[in-house]
């Protein structure tokens, strides 16, 4: 549940796509989905940084979940203690449950939504998120499962889907931290970086991008909304062999990239890659292709403004 911008909000908050974002929380794979270790994923549990995990010899995990357990084993591959792990899943996590970050945001952005209200009339979608958001607000079951689910690492990544930003942790010698995210190559985070020292860089956008490499984890994204069915119509003519041309268009300056097929009549390898990356995290502005068996698909990026 991200924070409106008042200045960004200037057209209809879907209730639709909320709810489809949602679903970034539902609890639907389990371990063998992420290829870690079982044993290593119960050193973690015990240790207390996959807390929001249900006890059970089956663990369903949410797609938020997921990214946290590739980002532990990340920073298990760079040789990082538990207690760092531990520290840094109390920023996160634990930090936004004490802060009932969940029933804070509501608050806010049932505020802003009314705030609006008196400078035009809402639309039909903001009306209904906003009756929506005042229902839940009073439901203290719902409220208290919030604290689990709402939490500061939900936010970063959310950052990279709303926002197009490259998001991820970044961690210094002396075992400090901190998250940011990269905008049109800016970094922003909630303090000063300094990239000139030691430090490893965890981008989660790159976990992200190997989500899209599986068929079925890429339908996932769909059903959230976070993969369109244009795009979703782009990767499954390029799984099949049958997208013969494609050019995406990065900005208003009509910067261009034009990938073809080569002499074998197909795209592969690291140009289906980067086709399938550049779909997933949403950095382009227009994409047009064509298909081996004649067929043209034109259209726009377009991403609504929406709270999760």
């Amino acid at each position: 549940m991200e924070k409106i911008n008042l200045s960004k909000l200037t057209g209809p908050l879907s209730l639709e796509v909320a709810t489809a974002q949602g679903k970034l929380l539902e609890k639907v794979f389990r371990i063998k989905d992420t290829g870690i270790d079982s044993k290593i994923f119960h050193t973690w549990k015990m240790a207390g940084i996959l807390d929001t995990l249900e006890n059970g010899k089956w663990a369903n995990m949410s797609f938020i979940e997921y990214l946290w357990l590739c980002t532990l084993e990340s920073m298990r591959n760079f040789g990082c203690s538990h207690k760092l792990m531990k520290k840094i899943h109390y920023e996160l996590f634990i930090k936004a449950y004490e802060d009932g970050l969940g029933k804070k945001t509501l608050k806010e952005n049932i505020a802003i939504l009314k705030k609006v209200s008196k400078q035009r009339p809402l639309f039909v979608d903001e009306l209904h998120y906003l009756t929506e958001s005042e229902r839940l607000l009073n439901d203290e079951k719902r409220i208290e499962s919030l604290k689990k689910e709402i939490t500061y690492f939900y936010q970063l990544v959310l950052k990279c889907f709303n926002n197009n930003n490259e998001v991820g942790i970044i961690i210094y010698e002396d075992q400090s931290f901190t998250t940011y995210q990269l905008t049109n190559n800016v970094s922003e985070s909630d303090k000063v970086l300094d990239l000139s020292i030691p430090h490893i860089k965890i981008p989660l956008t790159s976990f992200i991008k190997k989500f899209l490499d599986d068929e079925q984890k890429t339908k996932f994204l769909q059903s959230t909304g976070l993969i369109t069915d244009q795009e979703m119509q782009v990767l499954t003519a390029l799984r099949q062999q049958n997208l013969s041309s494609i050019t995406i268009q990065f900005d208003a300056e009509k910067n261009i990239k034009k990938i073809e097929s080569s002499k074998t009549g197909f795209i592969y390898g690291d140009d289906a890659k980067e086709i399938m990356h550049i779909l997933g995290m949403n950095n382009y502005t227009g994409i047009e292709m064509h298909t081996r068996d004649g067929k043209t698909l034109s259209f726009t990026h377009t991403r609504k403004n929406y709270m999760a």
